[in-house]
């Protein structure tokens, strides 16, 4: 059965953060923010996790949210259910999981900043995925 895993690097250190995707065997990590740069932690930037993880570092802008949900929903003009709303819609207009296959989803991990799946978009996104291929387990890291 493919595994997919999820984890948000808000509180972690680089350290904990390394450990967590060696522990569970992790074979990629696919960053789908919006914008890959971390001001408070450098780590954390696109090109910094790139260096680190080398060729098991992916960009999957196709998973990002727009500019316009994420900065309505940080702003508070859209709430959480108006988010996973459209960001659902946003997903099956872009249907970001053509052309793969279950060999090319299992083992990644959906990286993104929140500390809790619950209220990020990285969870929606392992639940479209999951919709999209039979069997698929998905971990919150």
């Amino acid at each position: 059965m493919p595994k997919i895993f999820t984890i948000g690097f808000s509180g972690k250190s680089p350290d904990a953060f390394m450990d967590v995707l060696n522990a569970v065997r992790v074979r990629a990590v696919w960053d789908i923010r919006l914008w890959r740069t971390s001001t408070y932690v450098p780590f954390y930037s696109g090109d910094s996790l790139a260096s680190v993880l080398g060729t098991r570092y992916e960009y999957h802008p196709e998973f990002a949210p727009t500019t316009e949900i994420l900065a309505g929903y940080k702003n508070g003009r859209i709430s959480w259910a108006d988010y996973e709303k459209m960001y659902r819609e946003l997903l099956a207009a872009r249907r970001p999981t053509d052309g793969l296959a279950p060999v090319d989803i299992d083992r990644i991990c959906l990286l993104c900043t929140e500390k809790s799946a619950v209220q990020c978009h990285r969870r929606l996104a392992a639940e479209y995925i999951a919709s999209q291929f039979p069997d698929i387990d998905i971990v919150h890291l």
